[in-house]
């Protein structure tokens, strides 16, 4: 007689989730130059921690240190003595993935059964959204692992490991601790016999009130004490409402702010591994699912934690505070973002094993399992042609190899958008970039949006003097230039930039026409590859 080999759900999730969490990111490991985009915003300056001569006297990188939490900062550079950033950039979301996923297979299990908590975990796997915010290693990766662990701890009312959970929160991603503290906070609140009354445990008391000592601490020294006249302070409701960058042309959108409705609808849709429904038929399939789970809940078929929705009221309220307060608790969506797409996904699972549960036959109830996690499979099947926010840059890779021939010191000028890459692969400070053109504090996109119009002036000038007193006044030593920046059709098109610098330079365009930088001889020319070449600035005064 064969002896049946009985693996523990926790390793196949563990290996499940490995093994999808390395394919998906099997292009950025296999080549340098494949990576998340917002690694150009995050990381890349972190290769200061192996080389400190890189980046000195850099405003850009001055502000990517900035908006980092210390959690995250630290994190990176204890790691950076073993792996260079730029790959821990790479390996973090594959073991975020595993964390997330068997931490979310132990939260429905608790309030469930291991064949839901399985589906859970494997769903997780399956929809995109979940590992697209863990891709890149930066901040927001830590959102949903942290999230769910600090989720089953409390559930369990393992009040110490919640406050442990808490202060990570805090120090990696604290979009997430807001919405956790004020879950715990109204956990406090119990309701029975219609009547109101607080918990007044004195291990819960105890715990959540040194996690907020602690955060505190952390919160007010980063955001209070560590002030840096150079960045500024988050800019003001009023200070965005005139300006174009804040709105959909611009560089970030933030007005208007999403309407909360809209944006619950749009992150439940997300959390689906099958996006595309139609809302009415969403909200028709929602409205069927709630009100079979309230039913169960009535008739105490199942248990739901009250935690579930006392999270769901915290991203209410969380996405009210932060669009009354607009950016001091960044943008509102986040709220929701991290909140909504985790509590659809444990409902949803809950509410499909709930449904196969009823039937009878235990045969049948079997074959039904069995389908779900098949049609799971198969959606993940789909999906692992996307590219879970990835880039590839290597069609730029010999630019960058040439310009880290360059010494550490030179500041370099190009289009922002071809300027993004140069500071991750050819560790060279750049003028201006896309990435970090962010206009959230008010000294700082000052100085951004003003080095931006001049270099704008400058790229599109007619006379190479000009270009030549622009780099001097900013100590710039070396100039990028991509021929197709010049073309009547790339004009015609009018995407050259987002707005408000858009328009501008389309109208410059047609105002000048024999553009200096279109006509640099051959032999000044550093380096050349394709239609992108660079030069030296001092040429510029022999044109």
């Amino acid at each position: 007689m064969t002896k049946r080999i009985y693996i523990q759900p926790e390793v196949l999730i563990i290996l499940l989730a490995l093994v999808i969490g390395i394919i998906s990111q099997f292009p950025a490991f296999i080549s340098e130059y494949v990576i998340n985009d917002d690694v150009r915003q995050h990381i890349y300056w972190m290769q200061q921690f192996r080389d400190g001569g890189l980046f000195k006297d850099d405003l850009l990188t001055e502000y990517a240190k900035f908006i980092q939490p210390w959690g995250f900062y630290f994190l990176y550079y204890i790691l950076s003595f073993i792996i260079d950033p730029i790959n821990i950039s790479k390996i973090l979301p594959v073991i975020l993935l595993t964390i997330s996923s068997l931490y979310l297979f132990k939260l429905v299990k608790h309030i469930t059964n291991n064949y839901i908590g399985f589906l859970a975990a494997l769903t997780f796997m399956a929809t995109p959204i979940f590992l697209d915010s863990m891709v890149g290693g930066n901040p927001r990766s830590f959102g949903y692992p942290l999230l769910i662990i600090f989720l089953y701890y409390l559930i369990k009312n393992d009040y110490p490991k919640s406050s442990i959970i808490l202060i990570l929160q805090c120090l990696f991603y604290p979009i997430v601790f807001l919405l956790s503290t004020l879950t715990y906070l109204f956990t406090f609140i119990k309701i029975q016999h219609n009547k109101i009354s607080f918990d007044k445990s004195d291990s819960k008391i105890k715990f959540f009130i040194i996690a907020m000592l602690v955060c505190s601490s952390i919160l007010c020294w980063k955001h209070f004490f560590a002030y840096n006249p150079s960045i500024g302070t988050t800019v003001t409701r009023e200070q965005m409402a005139n300006n174009s960058e804040f709105y959909e042309e611009g560089r970030y959108k933030v007005l208007p702010t999403l309407p909360l409705f809209r944006g619950i609808v749009r992150n439940v849709k997300k959390s689906s591994f099958v996006p595309k429904i139609p809302n009415l038929i969403l909200l028709l399939i929602a409205m069927l699912s709630i009100s079979f789970l309230a039913l169960e809940l009535y008739r105490k078929k199942i248990f739901i934690p009250r935690e579930i929705l006392l999270l769901f009221l915290s991203c209410v309220l969380m996405y009210e505070i932060s669009n009354l307060l607009l950016l001091k608790f960044f943008v509102p969506r986040r709220y929701i973002e991290y909140s909504v797409p985790l509590i659809s996904l444990v409902l949803y699972t809950i509410f499909i094993g709930q449904l196969i549960s009823k039937i009878r036959k235990v045969k049948i109830r079997k074959v039904f399992q069995v389908a779900v996690i098949v049609l799971v499979f198969l959606s993940l099947n789909i999906q692992k042609g996307n590219s879970f926010g990835l880039i590839d840059m290597s069609n730029n890779k010999d630019l960058y190899v040439y310009l880290r021939s360059l010494p550490k010191n030179v500041m370099i000028v190009a289009h922002p958008l071809l300027a993004d890459g140069i500071p991750t692969f050819a560790r060279r400070k750049v003028f201006v970039k896309h990435e970090l053109s962010l206009p959230f504090y008010d000294k700082y996109w000052e100085i951004i949006k003003k080095r931006t119009f001049d270099f704008f002036n400058a790229y599109y000038a007619e006379n190479p003097l000009s270009i030549y007193k622009f780099c001097e006044e900013n100590k710039i030593d070396y100039l990028i230039v991509n021929e197709n920046d010049f073309t009547k059709e790339y004009f015609i098109e009018k995407k050259v930039y987002f707005e408000p610098f858009n328009t501008y330079v389309i109208n410059l365009s047609k105002e000048r026409q024999n553009f200096a930088l279109k006509a640099i001889p051959e032999r000044d020319k550093l380096f050349v590859k394709d239609n992108i070449f660079v030069i030296n600035k001092d040429i510029l005064k022999h044109l």
